[in-house]
């Protein structure tokens, strides 16, 4: 079994999305109220048991919280076990020497989301709010679909679910005046391979990828994937949007709030504005991630990439703008996931391996190199490459099992042309890296 997830748009009425605020806001208390009474007691040296607490919220929502029967039980049941987590994550820290102690939830507008038992999942084909109504099969084919959620009702999807195999459970989430639902659940390999048409493809060739600002990636193969830098392009827009907001008028504290200081209607459109860009921006990213990491993982049998230190590599003020529009994390973890699911080796370099300043004809080693030398130029043989492309030629050493300046294989005309076709047919920008390999024999 394979488990997958897939998310749906939803296109919910006025009533439905303020049921969905609600569970937004009964999903919130319920997590603050468990991590307020387990401070409370870890004060007074009482044992803390996330049941206890659960039983004990339970005991008390009818009168003290009423109205969080408004809403499906799952989305005051579920935070607690969230709470769990967090408690677990920050304790498994401290051993590392790192402090993440969970924090209370904040009200965000705009945000939110609320979690649904997948047995308590039932789809069907048309909107089942009349009486006279017949449920079909998730799996089956037609054009849309409706959600039932408890206590509301039948909610339309834009989409159907594409996947045949087991609803394990669903958040329904808002980003922006955007509405989703998520269903995790659990497939065979054969429907894997029957919705992912590249997943069966035979591959025999090896890579050795290389990360960069300028260009995200750079292939051994002497591919070049340009950076979309959607933050970048939107980055005017996001500071005039940012400055606008500013100077709207907005409760502060609680204290404010109290007072009736309230948000102006010109501050709730412009904030929803500007969550709409930073939206898209993340939209933009996710899909050119998706788009590069599901074509090396069809095209390649063993794929080679660096294990970067992204936390530190923030730390530099003047490239964590640049490094996190380009989001290396994300782009190895997914490599790494769809490997596993598409039988594809990957081999991750030491933290430590001197991909760039290795000479991959050579083997000589610089004992200095600047980020603003984008050519490498070897003192001992002569060589004159691109930077990246000859970490990329170093990182596929490690997957041929092959010395330094022995010949890498090459992709053939054939099939090179058939990746660039794939990356341009998934709108992906791409340049071809010169290969050749310069001597000083050469230059003079």
């Amino acid at each position: 079994m394979i488990s997958i997830s897939h998310k749906i748009e939803l296109k919910p009425n006025n009533k439905q999305k303020t049921y969905f605020r609600k569970a937004f806001g009964c999903a919130r208390l319920a997590y603050n109220w468990g991590l307020a009474e387990w401070q409370r007691k870890y004060k007074k040296g009482e044992k803390v048991s996330i049941y206890d607490l659960r039983k004990t919220f339970n005991s008390i929502k009818k009168e003290q919280f009423p109205f969080v029967a408004e809403v499906t039980k799952f989305a005051v049941e579920r935070p607690f076990f969230h709470l769990k987590a967090a408690f677990t994550k920050f304790f498994s820290d401290l051993k590392k020497g790192i402090v993440s102690y969970p924090q209370f939830k904040k009200k965000r507008d705009n945000f939110g989301s609320f979690y649904i038992g997948g047995d308590q999942v039932v789809l069907s084909d048309k909107n089942r709010n009349s009486k006279a109504f017949e449920k079909i099969a998730h799996n089956i084919s037609c054009k849309k679909q409706y959600i039932k959620v408890p206590n509301l009702g039948w909610v339309k999807m834009t989409e159907r679910v594409r996947y045949t195999g087991k609803i394990n459970n669903v958040v329904i989430s808002q980003n922006g005046d955007k509405f989703y639902v998520s269903f995790s659940m659990e497939i065979t390999e054969k429907e894997y391979k029957r919705t992912h048409l590249y997943a069966s493809k035979i591959k025999s060739h090896s890579v050795g990828i290389d990360f960069g600002i300028k260009s995200t990636l750079v292939l051994s193969d002497g591919i070049e994937v340009l950076n979309p830098k959607p933050l970048r392009r939107s980055q005017n827009r996001i500071k005039r949007l940012s400055r606008q907001l500013c100077k709207r008028s907005y409760a502060k504290t609680k204290q404010e709030r109290q007072q009736g200081v309230g948000k102006s209607n010109n501050y709730k459109k412009l904030a929803l504005k500007l969550c709409n860009v930073h939206r898209r921006v993340a939209n933009i990213r996710y899909d050119f991630i998706q788009k590069v990491t599901t074509i090396l993982t069809t095209n390649y049998a063993h794929v080679a990439i660096e294990n970067l230190n992204t936390k530190g590599m923030m730390r530099n003020h003047r490239l964590a703008q640049a490094i996190s529009d380009v989001s290396f994390y994300e782009i190895k973890r997914q490599i790494e996931y769809k490997s596993a699911y598409n039988e594809v080796l990957v081999t991750k370099a030491d933290r430590f391996y001197p991909s760039s300043k290795t000479c991959s004809v050579c083997g000589n080693i610089k004992s200095e190199l600047k980020l603003s030398d984008r050519i490498y130029h070897c003192s001992k043989c002569g060589a004159v490459m691109g930077r990246d492309y000859n970490a990329s030629l170093n990182l596929l050493s490690l997957v041929t099992n092959k010395s330094v300046g022995m010949g890498y294989p090459e992709l053939t005309p054939v099939d090179l042309t058939a990746l660039f076709l794939c990356f341009e047919r998934n709108g992906v920008a791409t340049s071809k890296v010169e290969t050749g390999i310069q001597h000083k024999s050469l230059i003079l």
